[in-house]
Formats: C-alpha cells, structure tokens, sequence
C-alpha cells in the first residue's frame, strides 16, 4: 500500500489557508486536518499547498508526436503543476466517436495524472454516449470543422442534453476577411461575438448544454451570463452555459506583445486583442465572472512557428506560475480554487480538483519563496519553447502530487 503525507497551508474552494496535513493512499485522499502524523513532506509559511490544477482545453498532439506526446505532456503539465486535463479531437484522424478514443485511452491508463478526451463532433457526426463534445464553428488548426450555421444547426439538434464545447469564430465572416493585412484583422472579435450568440441560440432552440472555450473578449459576457442565469444545471451542480478564458489572452495583447522575446510566435485562434480590450476581460476574471482558468495549450516546433507559424502556443509547464500571478493582481487563493481547480474538476465529472477525503491524490504547491524567470531549459513540452520565457512570475509549482506520487518541476522524486 503506497501513502505519502504532505503538510503545510493548505487551500481549496471551501476555505481559505490553513494549516494541515493531507494523507493520500492509494492514489486517494483519506483524511485532511490537524492529524498528528510524521509528514513525508512538510513544506513552509512561503508555500502554498493547492488541489491539484484541472486543464479543460488542451492540444496534445495524437498523431503528431513530433510536437508533443502523451508522456511529454503529463511532465509538462505536472511540471506546472496540472493534475487533470481535457484533451481535444482536431487529430489527422480526428475521434468522432467514443470507441474511436480507445488508442488515446490506451496510451495514457498508466500516466499518473488523469487525462480525459473530448470527441470530435462535425458534419454529420451523431452522440455517441460521451460526456465531452467539441465543435469548431470556422475552420482553425485541423479538418473537423463547419462551413456555415446551417450545417452546425443540422447537426447539432441532434445532441439534446449533451455538453458541447464551442471555438466560437462564425466562419462566413471569417471567409468574407481571409484576405485582410493581419491575422488579427482576419479573425476580429466580432466574429468571436457572433458566433456566441449563434451558439447560445443554438442550444435554446435544441435543448444542448454550452461550454465557450478560449472567449478573448468581454462584450459577450452579459449575453453568456444572461444565459447562464436561466440555464439548468447538469449533474455536477454546473450551469447549463460555462465559459474559460486562458493565460495568453489574459496576459498578452496587440500592444504589450512586442516586448517579449517569442512575439512573433504569439499567433493563436482567435488572436489576441487590443490592450483595451484584454484589460476588460482580465477584469472580468478578477470578479469570478469566467468559469475556467483554461490553457489551450497547443504547442508547435520552433522550426514550423519561425516558418508556417501555425496557430496555438504551448502553456501547460507555465500554469501554476501563471495563477501565482493572477493572484498578484488580487485574486484570493480561495477564489482561484474555484477557477483553477474545483469547478473545471466539476467540469471533467472526475474526483478531481478538491482538498476533500475521497478526492483523488492531486495536489499543486507553490513556492512564493521561488519567483520564476521562464526559461526554455525548464521546461518539459516536447516542443521547448513558452510565450513566457524572459518573463518573471511570482512563484513557481515546487512539487505537484499526482495519485499519491511525488514530482519535484516535473520529474518523480524516488
């Protein structure tokens, strides 16, 4: 029987920090509190001891293991402190049903972490008994994709009280701008704004749960949070309407990009907007009006950015740091729980994302001690490059616990 005890101040959605002891075995939390045991691990007032981060939105790369692989990114995102995470289907072969999953299963049954997968749901395509849909309203990066709002609409009134996520960008006005100067100017938020509101009034016409990924602007929040308001809630006490934002549109922007040293690698759908534009959303963020802390981690090769430049930036090793930041702007630890752990943990239908008994063995501690330059040697994605590198963040993960095992920035400590 394997058991490791971690003490220190500990955090989760439903309280504030507090000094404890967790005792995970078995891959599974048995007790938390004062227990009076011998610590395994027992960490300082300068580290901060969460529930084990949950990723949503993740770009894992099945069959283009030359960007990133299974194994790379479980280090990547352990080494950010990342316990759980969704996987998307924009695949060469894209999985559009559930048994078509059973290859990504197989690779990931004896990864520490728990990795969950989304199937593909395009032209044609029918429920298939999964929790987890994605639909990419305009073409992005891959085939799976719709050409217009009456194929969506076609397909779509098929998954009555299904959970689909949505890329909202609407793809005819993608097509009327394909020629415009700037890949921002090509994908503006207008696009982003219009395809929101065709998929809100999508799911109330069908009946159909939303999850808006990736939103980069703040204009749609009171149409989201109108829907939100008179949705139903799924099994897992979530709205029947939910929606994330990630790190690069809450931190990058048109204006601010140009100082750091990977700008030119900063192209990703939908791109970034203006500095206006971002401090909105980072403001609607702070006030607990997004759901989801999400990365959209999609890495590349240095060598296909410096060319091609495809879109997506890899941001699974950065997480944890990244949230140490977000609660330098004045984000509570508390809160953070909610955004970063607990309701994606809902999200995935998992044990995940909590500090509770009967919780899997998931935890995610900062070191404040420990401000983070970002620099490519430190990171685990197959890819070996960050939007980050260069920039200092006010903490990083020192350990992360996954299943009751112990990994020091990614690497398991024997």
């Amino acid at each position: 029987m394997s058991s490791i005890v971690v003490e220190g101040r500990l955090v989760d959605s439903s309280f504030a920090p507090r000094w404890g002891q967790v005792e995970i075995r078995d891959g599974t939390i048995r007790r938390v509190g004062n227990l009076g045991l011998r610590p395994d691990l027992k960490m300082g007032e300068g580290q901060l001891i969460f529930p084990g981060f949950v990723d949503v939105h993740t770009h894992l790369r099945h069959g283009h293991e030359h960007k990133e692989d299974f194994a790379s990114a479980c280090r990547a995102a352990l080494n950010g402190g990342v316990t759980c995470m969704l996987d998307m289907p924009n695949n060469p072969v894209p999985p559009v049903t559930a048994k078509m999953l059973a290859d990504k299963e197989a690779a990931v049954a004896d990864l520490p972490m728990d990795i969950g997968f989304y199937v593909g749901l395009g032209p044609d395509t029918r429920p298939s008994g999964h929790r987890h849909y994605k639909a990419f309203m305009g073409p992005s990066v891959g085939s799976l994709f719709f050409h217009d709002d009456g194929q969506l609409a076609e397909t779509v009134r098929h998954y009555q009280d299904c959970r689909i996520t949505f890329h909202c960008e609407d793809p005819e006005m993608l097509r009327q701008l394909a020629d415009a100067p700037s890949h921002e100017q090509q994908r503006p938020e207008k696009a982003e704004q219009q395809a929101v509101s065709t998929a809100l009034k999508l799911a109330r016409r069908y009946g159909f749960r939303v999850h808006v990924a990736h939103l980069s602007q703040a204009d749609s929040l009171p149409e989201l949070m109108a829907a939100a308001h008179r949705s139903w809630q799924d099994d897992q006490g979530l709205p029947g309407v939910v929606w994330e934002a990630t790190p690069h549109h809450l931190f990058f922007d048109w204006d601010n990009r140009h100082q750091f040293s990977r700008n030119n690698f900063l192209k990703m759908n939908p791109p970034l907007r203006s500095a206006a534009s971002r401090g909105l959303l980072l403001e609607a963020f702070m006030r607990g009006d997004i759901h989801f802390l999400s990365t959209d981690h999609a890495p590349h090769t240095v060598d296909e950015k410096a060319g091609e430049n495809p879109s997506g930036v890899p941001l699974l090793d950065t997480y944890g740091a990244f949230v140490s930041w977000l609660m330098k702007q004045g984000m509570s630890a508390q809160q953070m729980c909610q955004h970063a752990c607990h309701w994606p943990g809902l999200f995935t239908a998992r044990k995940v994302g909590r500090i509770l008994p009967g919780y899997r063995g998931h935890l995610a501690i900062l070191d404040w001690n420990s401000p983070w330059t970002v620099a490519a040697e430190d990171l685990h994605t197959k890819c070996a490059w960050s939007p980050f590198e260069g920039v200092t963040l006010p903490a990083r993960v020192a350990y992360t616990v996954a299943s009751g095992r112990l990994f020091r920035h990614g690497v398991e400590v024997n």
